[in-house]
């Protein structure tokens, strides 16, 4: 939502300058016209004077003149104010336009960050360790029931063919896919022209070209920066997910050394209590697991993975 309100601020002020610039043209425009205008009107009055004696007529003629020459420089001053008003306001306008189109160019680049790359990782975050701790969990029932009742294995067999076929990436596709109106990208956004501008690429033009080769220097010096930030928690990010995989992937789910065939029930969940539930490691496991959770989503989310 900020990025959209951004976009919004970015295009009104390009069209802000944009209908400043079509204004001041409009008002050169005018002005050019009026002077066109004093030009005509001073010849068809020098072809209209009718004749008189030399010193009146030269006197009259010198008068005339005078008051042209005054008029022609107040048109070619306004003139002159409105041309320096319209160069203004035409680079003001092109700087916006620059701004919005990169504004624009960025908003979608982000946009489809999120739909292409970012959706997928948060899933992959709320998914982390899921399939593993299922197949666990499913491989203990499994191990349970075979050691307790030797003729279930029809439908044992079923339950571990399913497990076996617990796939985190295809659950995540077949997600994606089931709601594919949600985790598309929408369509780009398109540029927008303002009252006739249809320029919708990049301005490079002076003076305006060393102010984006500047610009774009700095980017890429702070792309470099970014990369190399980047690369180093990312591995950081890597050896910590590997040390939760290796958590929640322990192969502890074979409880067949829990039972001992006795009559007594009791015989069983003493063995039980004394082998399996009781190890000192479960708990300090079980820590050492939070601790690392905590620490890998701090670091996807300071970072922005």
């Amino acid at each position: 939502m900020k990025v959209l309100n951004e976009l919004y601020s970015v295009m009104k002020t390009y069209h802000m300058y944009n209908a400043d610039s079509i204004s001041a043209q409009s008002k050169l425009k005018e002005a050019e016209k009026q002077e066109e205008k004093q030009i005509g009107k001073s010849v068809k009055q020098e072809d209209r004077q009718t004749p008189r004696s030399p010193d009146s007529t030269a006197n009259v003629r010198i008068e005339e003149k005078h008051v042209r020459r005054s008029s022609v420089k107040k048109i070619e001053k306004m003139k002159e104010k409105r041309q320096a008003k319209y160069t203004e306001n035409k680079l003001k306008a092109i700087k916006a336009r620059n701004e919005y189109l990169l504004a624009l160019e960025a908003t979608n680049a982000s946009v489809f960050k999120y739909y292409i790359h970012d959706l997928s990782d948060l899933i992959d975050c709320c998914d982390l360790g899921y399939h593993a701790s299922l197949n666990r969990a499913l491989r203990t029932f499994l191990s349970a029931e075979l050691n307790l009742e030797q003729s279930k294995h029809e439908g044992l067999d079923a339950i571990e063919n399913a497990v076996e076929n617990l796939d985190a990436t295809s659950d995540k596709q077949r997600l994606m896919e089931m709601y594919n109106n949600v985790f598309c990208p929408p369509m780009k956004f398109e540029f927008q022209p303002h009252m006739g501008d249809m320029a919708s690429q990049l301005c490079a033009q002076q003076p305006v070209q060393s102010e984006l080769v500047q610009r774009c220097q700095q980017l890429q010096s702070r792309l470099s920066t970014l990369k190399i930030e980047n690369e180093e928690v990312k591995k950081t990010m890597e050896a910590t997910l590997q040390t939760i995989q290796d958590i929640v992937t322990v192969e502890d789910f074979d409880v067949s050394d829990c039972f001992q065939y006795s009559n007594s029930m009791e015989s069983v969940k003493s063995t039980v209590s004394e082998t399996f539930m009781s190890k000192p490691s479960i708990a300090k496991r079980r820590a050492n697991q939070q601790e690392t959770e905590q620490f890998y989503f701090t670091v996807r989310e300071c970072y922005g993975f």
